[in-house]
């Protein structure tokens, strides 16, 4: 690789010190962006693949990780190095249902793409972490002759679309609450104990696996547990009141390409500029530019995507958005009602 793996974790411990973090950041954007061939290259090679299995996904979407996560994840595993972390460039895609998902599933399990070799995988659906979250990562690697390339790691993550709206609503409220709700802790937060309540319903749903503490639930429990965060927190409401101001370029909806999000949180405003694949280091540039000069009530992300139409299905929470969540828990209230009346 351009950089030893000493050198990377050297420059991971600068980035948690205030006073070095400026200094690394340069070398730790120079060697984040150097994923980004290696990620489209695996990307092409993963759809072409679904596409020859006929095997139908909703949308996909890949990024490098934000610094901001990048230093909250050093943070929280202090014994992992940054070059460690193996999700700096990350690939998602989402099915529409757990049918699809599950096709992909086995086909991954002769999936070869050239130059990469598989690490291993972490199902989350089966074993869902204890804050909830469900989906299938996988770890590759890649091998090449060229220096900069060779040795880098790319995660993939499988999930459905119900699983993603789960997903990407807990992004939006750690956005608005300020507070990491994805990270596996016991502090009794309510927006946390909320989520963990609600993958489990979608679990059922999905005939899924549901946490040990949620196993022996029934419906008028769920429904019970669900009246009370929704009548005493007012949390459906405080999703449902977010709305944003949206500003960008023109986009050619139907084009690949890369695009730099920002949003503002104080001031509920999201600006997205896109660009064509060519324009690579233009796109990088800005976004390690805007990563340096954002407050702690914003956030910038670079994301590349098939089609610029489909930026907010695959990142909702960038645009406050919250709308599939929120239809998926009426389907599950209404059936409350009905139970209700029973």
């Amino acid at each position: 690789m351009k950089y030893s793996r000493k050198s990377i974790d050297k420059a991971g411990k600068m980035l948690l010190d205030p006073f070095t973090r400026k200094e690394a950041m340069e070398k730790v954007s120079d060697w984040r962006t150097t994923h980004l061939p290696v990620l489209r290259e695996f990307v092409e090679e993963l759809t072409g693949y679904l596409i020859a299995k006929d095997i139908p996904y909703a949308f996909y979407s890949q990024r490098v990780k934000r610094m901001t996560s990048i230093i909250d994840k050093l943070r929280n595993n202090e014994n992992m190095g940054l070059g460690g972390l193996q999700d700096i460039g990350g690939a998602r895609f989402v099915f529409d249902d757990m049918e699809n998902l599950i096709k992909c599933k086995e086909a991954l399990e002769t999936f070869a793409p050239t130059g990469f070799t598989f690490v291993r995988s972490t199902d989350y659906i089966e074993n869902p972490k204890s804050s909830g979250y469900r989906s299938i990562h996988y770890i590759y690697k890649y091998s090449s002759d060229i220096q900069d390339y060779d040795g880098l790691k790319i995660e993939l993550q499988i999930r459905t679309r119900l699983q993603h709206s789960w997903a990407m609503a807990v992004e939006t409220a750690s956005l608005i609450s300020r507070t990491s709700l994805k990270a596996n802790i016991e502090d009794g937060n309510i927006w946390r104990e909320f989520f963990k309540l609600v993958s489990s319903i979608f679990a059922i749903k999905e005939e899924c696996k549901v946490p040990l503490e949620f196993v022996d639930y029934t419906h008028n429990q769920y429904c019970t547990k669900y009246k009370e965060y929704l009548e005493e927190h007012k949390l459906y409401d405080q999703l449902r009141a977010l709305r944003v101001t949206v500003n960008s370029n023109d986009i050619v909806e139907d084009e690949d390409g890369y695009c730099v999000l920002s949003i503002d949180f104080k001031h509920q405003n999201v600006s997205y500029r896109t660009f064509p694949p060519e324009e690579e280091e233009t796109a990088t540039n800005l976004f390690s530019s805007l990563e340096q000069s954002i407050d702690s009530y914003e956030a910038v992300l670079l994301v590349s995507i098939a089609k610029m139409r489909e930026i907010r299905d695959a990142y909702p929470s960038y645009f406050l958005d919250t709308r599939e969540f929120l239809q998926s828990l009426k389907e599950f209230n209404d059936s409350c009602s009905v139970y209700n009346k029973n």
